[in-house]
């Protein structure tokens, strides 16, 4: 009779535990769902899920120096990226491309194109991965699992933050406006190819505009690594497409 009620009160135990849990997943995924109606829908932001395009402008700071730049993005998932960008340095503009295409990557820096290390090709990859999860689409995918890590100040919203993890990929932490539903920051760690090592990468979301009719997408995204700004770009121009030309990822 003892090892029956021993059983019984685990049994219960157990249950409210996976019942507790569920409830969880139910409410990070409704507020998952709020902030892709809130965007523009899900089918809109599918729209940019497999393969965008983008232009933007702004600064970055590399070895504390902080140079302009302007940059064209490409990206197809899973595993296809490419930067192309002119950085102002000494006064003048010098072209930087950077691609990862399935297993390799590689660099184009003053005449000279250098295959990627294996930290920066990890880190472009771990990137793409966090383009996928900020797109929020794939979250309905069950092989992601979401969690609630509580309430937050973020610049002056007030936020609730969604941890995201998938096996074998980075944790992400997405926090989303609790008035707008808009995504306002992203937050993970992340390789730094200037520093070479690990740090805490924040990404924060502002000045929502519709780059295509009915989405609303951040038209300014600043990056923070360790605490301190590393990026800072303005968004001119986005859209999806189908899938990009195999000549975009071409080695030079």
């Amino acid at each position: 009779m003892r090892k029956f009620v021993l059983t019984a009160c685990g049994l219960c135990a157990w249950l409210a535990c996976a019942g507790a849990a569920r409830a969880q997943d139910d409410e990070c995924r409704a507020v998952v769902a709020r902030a892709m109606k809130a965007a523009g829908g899900e089918d809109r932001l599918a729209a940019l899920s497999k393969a965008a395009q983008f232009k933007a402008k702004g600064t970055v700071s590399i070895m504390g120096m902080d140079l302009d730049f302007t940059a064209e993005f490409f990206t197809q998932q899973p595993d296809r990226y490419k930067l192309a960008g002119e950085l102002t340095f000494n006064g003048q503009n010098v072209p930087v491309t950077q691609v990862v295409n399935g297993d390799k990557g590689w660099n184009h820096f003053m005449g000279k194109t250098e295959d990627m290390d294996a930290d920066t090709l990890k880190m472009v990859k771990d990137e793409t991965h966090l383009d996928r999860v900020t797109n929020l689409v794939a979250l309905k995918d069950k092989d992601f699992k979401l969690s609630l890590v509580g309430e937050a100040k973020v610049g002056e919203h007030q936020a609730v933050g969604v941890l995201v993890t998938r096996t074998d990929q980075r944790d992400v932490t997405l926090y989303f406006d609790k008035k707008t539903h808009l995504l306002v920051k992203s937050e993970c760690r992340m390789f730094d190819q200037f520093a070479k090592q690990e740090v805490n990468q924040e990404k924060f979301f502002s000045d929502y505009k519709e780059f295509v009719a009915g989405l609303r997408s951040p038209g300014r995204i600043v990056v923070h690594t360790d605490g301190k700004r590393f990026i800072e770009m303005t968004v001119s121009e986005l859209r999806g497409v189908e899938r990009h030309d195999d000549s975009i990822f071409a080695r030079p």
